[in-house]
């Protein structure tokens, strides 16, 4: 299997899981969140197809970077409560991210064309700004549950 082989795949699968976690979303903002990740998943299947097929590219460029900044604005950590089983998938997302990430850098010198180096280099960029996405997300849902309180490095009144 070649690289764009696996690629096609992995950029399947990510579309899927992300579909996945728009269906089970706790709130409409996070859903579209995974929808447009989803479909960027999903153009990045199209691209490696072209890659393949040695074909005209598509455009690969996103906005969920813009979508990511609004819904976080909304985001009231007061009144929400992640479902327990949620976390685990972030966590999930944020390694099939990685492993995308890790799959291109280590091939992209191994391909012919220098074209196909840079057009492996947008996707690396677009699976980098994925990967900041379920990382700030992640932050968002978990640190209002995960934050101690701890004496030791909290600030104290003199006595």
């Amino acid at each position: 299997m070649d690289l764009f082989e696996i690629a096609i795949k992995l950029e399947q699968d990510g579309a899927a899981f992300y579909l996945n976690l728009a269906k089970h979303a706790p709130t409409e903002g996070f859903a579209s969140l995974f929808k447009r990740l989803a479909e960027d998943e999903k153009k990045h299947e199209s691209y490696f197809r072209a890659l393949k097929e040695k074909s005209a590219l598509i455009s690969v460029d996103s906005s969920v970077l813009e979508l990511a900044k609004s819904v976080f604005k909304g985001f009231d950590p007061e009144t929400f409560e992640p479902e327990e089983d949620q976390i685990p998938l972030y966590e999930e997302a944020l390694a099939i991210e990685q492993r995308s990430i890790d799959l291109y850098k280590s091939q992209i010198n191994e391909l012919e064309f220098d074209a196909e180096r840079q057009a492996i280099g947008k996707i690396i960029e677009e699976e980098e700004r994925h990967y900041i996405v379920m990382e700030e997300l992640l932050k968002l849902v978990t640190r209002p549950h995960r934050w101690v309180e701890n004496a030791e490095f909290g600030v104290r009144e003199e006595y």
